[in-house]
């Protein structure tokens, strides 16, 4: 059977395959990429979650457990709380290995994202034929980067699936969508908010197109749909923990606008570079012509824009942040840029070039999808903490004078919510003086050195205010983590030599 006999015949029940085929590498990447991609998606979701599981807080965030004046720190509590309750359900059971449980909440992302593909798939059948809905629903099911990033705890991405579910109510039907479809839109939209705050953009640009649209009954509907699980959901939660609604709302809006530019500020382009390269080029700019070509469906498409425009203007841009609205602008994007090209004269009397261009494209991404399924992200972290993990520790010393900047450590790993962390980044710091003065309970019996800079010298220094140390291991860095630090030495990422003082 030759390949486009194989495709033919798929074609014929393509939600089934495309789950199938969507779902296999988000499995092999639940299973083996281990570790976490960014910061936030471990220490503000797992971290925070099994902690409370253990009686901790590690973030501080609930009320009982802040001195003085308990207030809000801006975070929305859904997604976290739902890992709480995931990580009790696993206490029940017995359940308390930290890498396994990962595998579980990485196999319920995988799942959960396949919503992505299936409903893709849909709203490009709506757009455009049989024959380019199934080259968009592999795109969706096979682009490299989306089995990796699938799995993760990232907020980002765990808002993608209602914002397609809300795209695909709104194109469902031909014409005007009638007022059930627009109230079900409008409460996926509003769910993708309880998941993400800046969503509401996403919610602002479709009803803005329908008050355009001269459709103001259906900008209200849409309105109260997306008004309802943000009352429910996140009004509801901030009311039992604070007392009030939207205290955790008010305050996350409150601190992103005063830290607009504390964090990064990158130029108004940066996402549409992001989007240049994330879908492969030439590839990529037939995309974004198609979707600036085409303002079709004008409510799925303007509230994309939106959602762009909003996170094009703030200062504070991270390249995570525009993942969102990723598969909806390769939705709109290709099956647009697929319409034109079957009208344009010039490109119909080169379909070489056209073929040549996406071999080209799946190549590369074939290329680069089978490492990335399999890659592990903050490996070192991860391992540094699993190594102690069931030792004794009383304190930890980070050791990181060479580039002075620690990272914090994953201690959901380390099973470990009541161990003093010391990060020692001065290399003309009085180290002797400082274990003289720790109590008892908080002298660090385990170091952790970052970094092979000037290794020997380090440790003799540590050892002088310590005693003789012994190595416990050394936590490696992985593939990804070596390569992009690599593409750009702001990540970092770098051997971790763990050593134990042997003298009590």
């Amino acid at each position: 059977m030759t390949l486009p006999e194989l495709f033919a015949k798929l074609k014929q029940r393509p939600l089934f395959w495309l789950t199938l085929l969507a779902l296999v590498p988000r499995l092999l990447a639940a299973l083996f990429s281990e570790g976490y991609f960014a910061h936030d998606d471990h220490f503000l979701m797992i971290e925070a979650a099994q902690s409370w599981v253990d009686g901790f807080d590690y973030n501080n965030w609930l009320p009982w457990n802040q001195s003085g004046t308990p207030a809000p720190t801006g975070h929305m509590m859904l997604y976290p709380g739902l890992h709480y309750v995931l990580f009790k359900l696993c206490a029940a059971i017995g359940l308390s290995d930290p890498a396994w449980k990962m595998v579980l909440v990485r196999l319920l992302h995988a799942l959960w994202s396949l919503i992505t593909v299936r409903a893709g798939y849909r709203i490009a059948l709506r757009l455009s034929g049989p024959d380019t809905a199934w080259r968009c629903g592999l795109l969706l099911a096979l682009f490299f980067f989306m089995p990796f990033l699938s799995v993760r705890n990232l907020v980002e991405m765990v808002a993608v699936p209602p914002l397609m579910l809300s795209a695909w109510w709104l194109v469902r039907q031909d014409g005007t969508p009638p007022p059930r479809a627009l109230l079900m839109a409008g409460m996926f939209a509003g769910l993708a908010v309880d998941l993400r705050f800046q969503t509401v953009f996403f919610g602002a640009g479709a009803g803005l197109a329908l008050l355009l649209q001269r459709n103001p009954r259906g900008m209200v509907l849409f309105g109260l749909g997306m008004l309802a699980p943000i009352a429910l959901v996140q009004g509801g939660v901030d009311l039992a923990i604070w007392g009030r609604p939207f205290a955790e709302l008010t305050e996350y809006v409150r601190y992103n606008l005063a830290n607009s530019t504390t964090y990064f500020n990158q130029p108004w382009y940066n996402y549409l570079l992001v989007l240049a390269g994330v879908f492969i080029p030439p590839f990529s700019l037939a995309v974004l012509f198609g979707f600036f070509r085409r303002p079709k469906p004008i409510a799925v498409w303007s509230a994309v824009l939106s959602f762009l425009f909003f996170h094009s203007l703030f200062p504070n841009k991270q390249e995570r942040f525009i993942l969102s609205i990723v598969p909806l602008v390769l939705v709109l994007g290709y099956t647009a840029w697929e319409q034109y090209r079957e009208q344009s004269t010039w490109w119909h009397k080169r379909p070489q070039l056209w073929k040549g261009v996406m071999a080209w494209t799946w190549a590369l991404n074939l290329l680069l999808l089978v490492p990335l399924t399999f890659s592990s992200s903050k490996r070192e972290r991860v391992e540094a903490m699993g190594m102690l993990r069931g030792k004794e520790v009383r304190a930890l010393w980070v050791e990181d004078t060479a580039e002075q900047d620690p990272p914090m450590l994953p201690l959901y790993y380390l099973g470990r919510w009541d161990v003093a962390v010391q990060n020692i980044t001065n290399p003309d710091m009085d180290i002797r003086a400082l274990a003289a003065a720790s109590p008892p309970e908080g002298r660090p019996d385990v170091v952790l050195f970052i970094g092979p800079e000037a290794l020997e010298a380090r440790i003799a220094r540590v050892q002088q205010a310590l005693g003789p140390l012994q190595l416990v291991g050394r936590a490696q860095p992985g593939l990804l983590d070596r390569l992009m630090h690599w593409l750009n030495p702001v990540n970092r990422n770098e051997v971790i030599s763990i050593y134990r003082v042997a003298t009590p």
